[in-house]
């Protein structure tokens, strides 16, 4: 297989960055987020959704959406100088906009529990176009084979979109039938396998999905989406027509790199 530093991110829809954090600074990010998963907002602001409450099942995936609203801490780390530069070169971009941001945290699993579908990211993002967005997972542990690792489809950013594929269906098996009914040739999956501290960054377009932790710690992750200077707003109806409308905030959509 070809080495995981071979990847790249135009021709493959994937690339692994070395390590950006420290570990005083991935420590410190952990507290914090572990107080925005109690409930507690420094920021006295609230994160967008949460998708896990105190008392719910504590096999099941804890995702938050936009915790760097919560905590200076948080959000500090994520507008790291040094993970800004490393993003824009990666991704041959002038400008970095951070606009959305995900805790993940997976515990130990049970059954499905930890199982997030295949999906590609701008399926969910109807108010962007497709180019100029990526999204960069940082890793707070170290991420094994038996952590449940994101797992990406090499070169599925080139693809049609696939009906039927969906980050909140576990069911893995099913969706794979769905990936290969539709695929001519097999499909080159890849782990992202890398230590605390580092990043991978995927296309918007990229198929990922993870499978369950057979790990007895925790993996934890801070998804960080963000665009650069070719992505466009796209204007939509309904419950999606002014979600974009934060973008000038600097506190909710922190300007990181700019050329």
């Amino acid at each position: 297989m070809k080495s995981i530093l071979k990847y790249s991110l135009k021709e493959n829809g994937v690339c692994f960055l070395p390590k950006i954090f420290n570990k005083e600074e991935i420590l410190l990010c952990q507290k914090e987020l572990q107080e925005v998963i109690k409930g507690v907002y420094q920021s006295e602001k609230a994160p967008e959704a949460r998708f896990w409450e105190v008392g719910d099942d504590p096999h099941s995936i804890i995702k938050i959406d936009k915790p760097h609203i919560c905590n200076q801490v948080i959000w500090d780390f994520i507008t790291k100088k040094e993970f800004g530069y490393a993003l824009a070169k990666a991704t041959e971009s002038k400008k970095i906009k951070v606009w959305h941001s995900q805790l993940v945290w997976k515990p130990k699993s049970k059954g499905r529990s930890g199982n997030a579908g295949w999906h590609r990211d701008s399926q969910y993002w109807p108010f962007w176009s497709e180019k100029g967005l990526f999204t960069a997972w940082i890793a707070l542990t170290n991420v094994t084979k038996k952590s449940g690792p994101v797992k990406y489809i090499i070169n599925s950013h080139l693809w049609n979109d696939i009906v039927g594929l969906d980050f909140f269906n576990k069911d893995l098996t099913t969706q794979n039938k769905i990936i290969r009914s539709v695929s001519d040739k097999p499909e080159e999956i890849i782990s992202g396998t890398i230590n605390r501290g580092e990043v991978l960054i995927h296309s918007s377009l990229t198929y990922h999905s993870s499978e369950k932790n057979e790990e007895e710690e925790p993996r934890i992750g801070l998804v960080v989406h963000f665009c650069n200077e070719h992505a466009d707003q796209v204007k939509t109806k309904g419950e999606n027509a002014n979600y974009l409308n934060f973008l000038n905030d600097n506190w909710t959509a922190p300007l990181i790199y700019e050329k």
